[in-house]
């Protein structure tokens, strides 16, 4: 089935989405211009060494130190982010200048986590320059392509090992070739910078999320690649020549002047990633609690009642509540443990059954995911190998209005739903647009400089009211057109830029 990915750009923050028949699949949200943590290189500094907890703490420049185990993870061989390297034994003291490289984002209380063991991605390698062979994906079982693939980098010469990630499998030599010897001089950039790096200096990032998006997402199945920024566009460009004309010609920039997630009906599954509350197709619903320790998901009948008995209903609930476990963990980013609790079921083979579908489902995901079966509660435990953080962080904020764990949308995606009322607007032909919001929502466009792009580039012949009130609640507004030619406006109103 075909699958297409969509990048935005907005207010300094890069948008990036997979979709399938309009269900989202990935949903990701990056600040621009800032480094990706996960996957950089750093110079660090040991600032503690704890021989009880087995791991040292290092400055890396962020702002909480980073975890770094004397039994630096390789998460063994074979999988798509991990090389077979031997085991060094941690020699660092309290002060000592140290490489690093991010091998998951900051959590909550938790600091970035580090390994000594460092890698460069590509589309279908990953060059590990301390590996001491060549490793593939469990997913590559095929006998003949993996000696084909072999033969390959081993006559490329280049010192260290190369993970042979999913994608390598029926990659042309060309391709191979090439993605081996760019990965390689990655490294020996990097080697170049050490002698005058200090603590807390980036040696080596991966690109931009757009950049990211594309090489680890992109598939013969990709149909287009719709980018509405003009910037991010040239950038995806650039980058798509070095993969070859077929991920070139893929490349289209989206130049309607209308919200591209809402034109292509995918706005109200961004939304939905902000409730807890999952509808399913059948009258069933998830409620998925996030912890900083775990992620609990229950299934519930809801309004199915099925056409069988009980035991079928609750089966085939269960088998439906599988599939879009699978899609909303992958959706949100859920990572570490997540405990599902379906749906009681009687009968061991509808137990198996569900399980069985849970792990199929999970395979279509990028991440690594490891189904522990099911215990006698009924109570499934899987986990999620996690990286980054999940988009929801950058979504929302935590409420003011509760004073407690509660959370509310955060600024930049309620300036990111004004603008596409406001592209909606202006597509039925207004020339002008009212908008009513809270006032502290009016001072952060204003000073932020929010929709300056979008009023100098598209919107010059336009003209944009606000209208701030004190009693609107944070995420409360509304835009409106108008075409009179004297607005009845209150004296507070602003005209936008």
């Amino acid at each position: 089935m075909a699958k297409n990915i969509y990048v935005d750009g907005f207010c300094g923050t890069i948008i990036a989405a997979l979709a399938d028949d309009k269900r989202l699949l990935e949903y990701h949200i990056e600040k621009y211009g800032t480094v990706a943590i996960t996957g950089s290189i750093y110079m660090g500094r040991v600032e503690n060494v704890l021989d009880g907890m087995e791991a040292a703490f290092v400055d890396v420049g962020l702002e909480k130190n980073g975890y770094l185990s004397f039994f630096d993870p390789t998460y063994g061989c074979g999988d798509d982010d991990s090389a077979c390297v031997e085991q060094k034994p941690f020699e660092y003291k309290k002060g000592d200048k140290i490489l690093v490289q991010a091998i998951k984002d900051p959590f909550g209380n938790k600091g970035v986590r580090l390994s000594t063991t460092l890698s460069f991605a590509g589309r279908f390698l990953v060059y590990a320059p301390e590996a001491v062979e060549n490793v593939f994906s469990r997913k590559i079982e095929s006998e003949k392509e993996k000696k084909r693939l072999e033969g390959i980098i081993s006559s490329l010469k280049i010192p260290g090992g190369f993970i042979l990630r999913t994608a390598s499998d029926g990659a042309s030599k060309g391709d191979l070739v090439s993605e081996a010897k760019y990965l390689y001089n990655l490294y020996k950039d990097m080697l170049v910078k050490i002698p005058s790096a200090k603590p807390g200096d980036v040696l080596y990032s991966e690109g931009n999320l757009a950049v990211r998006m594309l090489r680890d997402v992109y598939t013969s199945e990709i149909e287009k690649i719709y980018v509405s920024d003009e910037q991010i566009y040239k950038d995806l460009r650039e980058n798509a020549a070095k993969r070859g004309a077929e991920v070139l010609n893929k490349v289209v920039y989206f130049d309607k002047r209308v919200d591209m997630f809402g034109y292509f009906g995918l706005s109200d599954e961004v939304d939905a990633l902000l409730r807890n509350k999952v509808d399913l197709s059948s009258g069933a619903y998830l409620v998925i609690d996030r912890t900083e320790a775990l992620t609990a998901i229950d299934v519930n009948t809801g309004s199915f009642t099925g056409s069988g008995n009980l035991e079928e209903t609750v089966f085939h609930t269960n088998l439906l509540a599988a599939k879009e476990i699978a899609r909303q963990v992958r959706l949100r980013n859920i990572g570490g443990i997540i405990i599902v609790d379906f749906i009681n079921m009687d009968m061991q083979e509808h137990r198996d059954a569900v399980v069985n579908e849970l792990t199929e489902a999970l395979k279509a995901d990028r991440a690594k995911c490891t189904v522990l079966g099911m215990n006698q509660l009924g109570l499934v435990e899987f986990t999620r190998k996690k990286k980054r953080k999940e988009s929801i962080s950058l979504l929302e904020k935590k409420c003011p209005y509760c004073q407690g764990d509660g959370a509310i949308l955060s600024n930049d995606y309620i300036v990111l739903k004004i603008r596409a009322a406001l592209l909606d607007v202006f597509a039925d032909g207004y020339k002008s647009a009212i908008v009513d919001l809270n006032i502290e929502i009016m001072f952060y466009i204003l000073q932020r400089g929010s929709l300056r792009k979008d009023v100098s580039r598209i919107w010059a012949d336009k003209r944009i009211y606000i209208v701030p009130h004190k009693t609107y609640h944070h995420e409360f507004f509304t835009v409106r057109g108008d075409d009179s030619v004297v607005l009845d406006l209150p004296d507070k109103a602003r005209i936008l830029y």
